[in-house]
């Protein structure tokens, strides 16, 4: 009987047909790449964006609408400090100017020509022509005047019209001439047209108001402050956060 050949049986078979040469070594996990601080921080705040934002373009757009809003924000708060500051020059003054300022200045110009008025009654008679025109001149005076301190909007008066500042710079002319002719009646009832006494002194004080407010920097600073703000984009931020103009005196 010839001699079997059990070689092939000496080799182990592993349950399920599979011999030990099927077996392969267990893949090495990849090794964890460390993040710096600064990494980390920047991964978990995207891991705390939604889905649609974490993509490129997402993060993009969203930079972008984060820089425009600061822009627009940082914009804003500055033009109205520029804004504010220019409300200011009507009753505060220029720096320039050295105190003086248009308010007070035609605070005096009003006061002073009602003195005048009342003296000019008292001598020509309340039914003067001239001291009719002179009280219909201060009652419009007045009335812009009162518009532009209160903040009033446009003034419609006797015979004034355009924006409130212009229409007081209408009104302090018209004023200033009425005045002058009151006065020069008054000097043709006088005994000695040089010696007025106290109507003197008011109509001096007057005129020298009058001088002070040809001489203030006030028109100069506002043109320029409106060439600062009037371009793109401090327009459309203007706009955008209410900043009204601020008007010459002319």
């Amino acid at each position: 009987m010839a001699n079997a050949d059990f070689s092939q049986n000496n080799k182990q078979t592993a349950p399920g047909g599979f011999d030990a040469g099927s077996y392969r070594e267990k893949a090495k996990p990849e090794q964890t790449v460390k993040l710096t601080p600064r990494q980390q921080k920047l991964a978990a705040l995207e891991a705390k964006l939604p889905a649609a934002l974490s993509t490129r373009a997402a993060a993009l757009a969203l930079s972008v609408v984060v820089m425009l809003a600061a822009f627009f924000g940082f914009g804003s708060a500055k033009l109205r400090g520029k804004y504010n500051t220019a409300h200011q020059w009507f009753t505060a003054g220029v720096a320039a100017d050295n105190g003086y300022n248009l308010s007070e200045e035609l605070t005096t110009r009003e006061n002073t020509a009602a003195n005048i008025l009342t003296t000019a009654s008292n001598t020509l008679g309340a039914d003067s022509a001239e001291v009719l025109a002179a009280q219909t001149a201060l009652n419009d005076f007045s009335a812009c005047l009162q518009a532009v301190q209160n903040g009033g909007k446009s003034q419609t008066m006797t015979y004034y019209q355009g924006s409130t500042m212009h229409a007081l710079y209408q009104a302090d002319q018209a004023l200033g001439t009425a005045i002058d002719q009151l006065y020069a009646k008054l000097q043709e009832q006088a005994a000695d047209p040089m010696k007025m006494g106290a109507v003197q002194g008011q109509y001096g004080q007057f005129n020298s108001a009058a001088t002070i407010i040809g001489t203030l920097q006030y028109n100069t600073a506002v043109y320029e402050y409106q060439k600062d703000v009037g371009g793109f984009p401090a327009s459309v931020l203007g706009a955008l956060s209410g900043v009204k103009e601020v008007e010459p005196f002319a």
